[in-house]
């Protein structure tokens, strides 16, 4: 019944546990394709010396998260696809219940659950105020709730086939630009359920800043006249981008993303961040760079201290 997707680039931490949490289901009727996107670690051979013929591992070169997804929806065979990333946990009722969703609302074809974000602080429940049944707009909720983690979701194959796959070349947010290519075209089916554990220490968005994306298509393609939710969700996305662009050069793509979001109203405190990256001198932003990661890491003692002038700062160019 599902095709689990796992694309693996770099998580020989985390991988075996991913997969094992897989194997664990209460429901027996899937496979596994593990797509290894050119992992240069233990990745490659952690996940080959499982020995269950349900479980398939190909290799590309380093492609992306994206290419290494569509690949693996290529290899699948079975009629639902369920995601996991490499370093995020399944309870061991999770395509059970995913399976009785989708009996129970057999008109639909995408459903998504509550679920555990860990960080380097804390462990949070997302979503479980959320009641069981059709989420009406999608792009209204998601800016109350982070609703569709990747980990969360299963869809009946011929959706993404609708879609388009993955962006190919989007650095950051191309699972969140599929998911919101399919909440236009499809209502989502959401249980409160928590049954997935996304881990979010392992985060390569520092990593991320300053990489321009390759790919063809734009936050801002989706952009629809009069559509209040759905353009404010997109500016959202376009300004993280633009920030991430920001800390590179030249800045030209950061300032356009800057003009076409200058609508939003619920984002305004971003906005004003692209807005000062911007328009630092160029010789500030490998400075700021390197500061960042020292800030992040140094976060948790400086909220306990209480926020200072600097902090202020700070946070507002993060």
């Amino acid at each position: 019944m599902f095709s689990v997707i796992i694309p693996l680039y770099n998580k020989e931490l985390t991988v075996a546990t991913t997969i094992a949490s897989v194997l664990n289901q209460s429901f027996k009727d899937f496979e596994v394709i593990i797509m290894n996107d050119g992992s240069t670690d233990k990745s490659l051979a952690i996940a080959s010396s499982f020995k269950d013929n349900r479980i398939q591992v190909y290799s590309q070169q380093n492609l992306g998260v994206s290419q290494a997804r569509n690949n693996a929806v290529r290899k699948a065979s079975r009629s639902y696809l369920a995601f996991l990333d490499a370093d995020d946990i399944w309870d061991p009722g999770y395509l059970w219940q995913m399976r009785k969703l989708i009996r129970k609302y057999k008109e639909y074809a995408v459903f998504t659950c509550a679920y555990r974000a860990i960080t380097q602080n804390r462990t949070s429940i997302k979503c479980d105020g959320l009641p069981e049944g059709i989420i009406g707009d999608f792009f209204e909720e998601r800016t109350r709730n982070p609703i569709m983690r990747t980990s969360a979701i299963v869809l009946h194959r011929s959706v993404l086939d609708k879609v388009g796959g993955f962006p190919i070349g989007m650095v950051g947010g191309e699972d969140d630009y599929t998911w919101a290519k399919i909440a236009i075209n499809y209502k989502i089916v959401f249980t409160p359920k928590v049954m997935v554990t996304y881990d979010n220490r392992n985060s390569t968005f520092n990593q991320r800043r300053g990489k321009p994306d390759s790919c063809r298509e734009s936050w801002l393609d989706l952009y629809e006249g009069g559509n209040y939710y759905r353009n404010e969700f997109i500016a959202l996305k376009a300004l993280s981008a633009g920030i991430r662009y920001a800390y590179g050069s030249p800045q030209r793509q950061s300032h356009k993303i800057e003009k076409d979001t200058k609508y939003t109203t619920l984002y305004r405190q971003k906005w004003r961040q692209l807005y000062i990256l911007n328009r630092l001198p160029n010789f500030m932003i490998p400075l700021l760079r390197q500061m960042l990661p020292i800030y992040k890491n140094t976060k948790s003692r400086l909220a306990r201290a209480g926020k200072t002038i600097a902090q202020k700062t700070i946070l507002q160019l993060a």
